[in-house]
């Protein structure tokens, strides 16, 4: 039997009306539906509650509804599971998201006839070093940031790969990202689109205060090790835009690949450059990438 984990977006507009209306889709056809107890309760679902864990550990497959964001904060509590996700974009771009809003019956049609793939993301855990100790490790899917803070002067960063000495980088700070995150602020700041079945990590500097720095793309198998050279503690490591860690000039920041995947539900028929050409075109015409 079917057991659907609902992730929701709270804040979205409309949220209510369309998370009704795929509970009652499902319940109609006599599939189990479970959400993590708080969103469950703010929304008025409490008979669908669960503990996150249970949750987690229960499900055939999640959903989740809201933009890239819920996606990525959803595969990251799961992927330890190998439970495979699936996004409906109530966003602006949604570029991660496979569902749209107009073709939402359809698409629950198939997820539950199993008229999908898996396709299996490269995810990244970032460890920062402090005085020779580990003391804070985050997974990422997207990407993992070293910056400076709002105020403060540019950072020197030494980047080692594989403990070889590879680039000195004065600069704003440096996006670590994986296949998956290449669109996202890599893309920004001048790193190249990858197509997220390579399993690669994108390396690009943020405004680096030279002529010659290029973003770098290494293997999924290579350490990388980030120094800080500051005379500031205004630094900040950011992992996946959503979780916020304070740096100190003398750490460390180690990013090696993960042993987890993240699993994103396919469905076939859409092609990733099909995907590519249509939101980053919807990007520019919205303002916003």
């Amino acid at each position: 039997m079917l057991t659907v984990g609902l992730f929701p977006n709270t804040k979205k507009q409309s949220i209510g009306t369309v998370l009704g209306w795929i509970i009652q889709y499902f319940k109609e056809r006599n599939i189990q539906v479970v959400m993590p107890e708080d969103a469950a309760l703010e929304l008025k679902c409490s008979h669908l509650a669960g503990k996150l864990e249970c949750v987690r550990k229960d499900i055939t497959f999640g959903i989740t509804l809201g933009g890239d964001g819920t996606l990525l904060n959803t595969a990251r509590e799961i992927a330890p599971f190998g439970i495979p996700v699936c996004g409906v974009n109530m966003g602006n771009l949604g570029f991660l998201t496979e569902i749209e809003l107009p073709d939402l019956s359809t698409a629950l049609e198939r997820l539950v006839k199993g008229d999908y793939y898996i396709e299996e993301r490269l995810m990244l855990d970032a460890v920062v070093i402090r005085d020779g100790s580990p003391i804070y490790i985050s997974p990422a899917l997207n990407d993992i940031v070293i910056a400076k803070g709002g105020f403060s002067r540019m950072i020197k960063l030494k980047l080692y790969i594989d403990e070889e000495l590879t680039a000195d980088y004065p600069a704003d700070g440096l996006i670590i990202a994986t296949s998956t995150g290449s669109t996202g602020y890599s893309l920004s700041s001048g790193g190249p689109i990858v197509n997220p079945k390579l399993k690669v990590i994108v390396i690009t500097p943020i405004c680096p205060h030279t002529l010659h720095s290029r973003a770098l793309v290494i293997s999924e198998r290579e350490e990388i090790k980030v120094r800080m050279q500051a005379t500031h503690d205004d630094i900040v490591l950011t992992v996946d835009g959503q979780s916020v860690y304070s740096l100190l000039p003398n750490d460390t920041v180690v990013v090696r690949r993960s042993p987890f995947r993240a699993r994103f539900i396919k469905f076939t028929g859409k092609s990733y450059y099909e995907t590519l050409r249509t939101k980053l075109r919807r990007g520019d015409r919205d303002g916003s990438c």
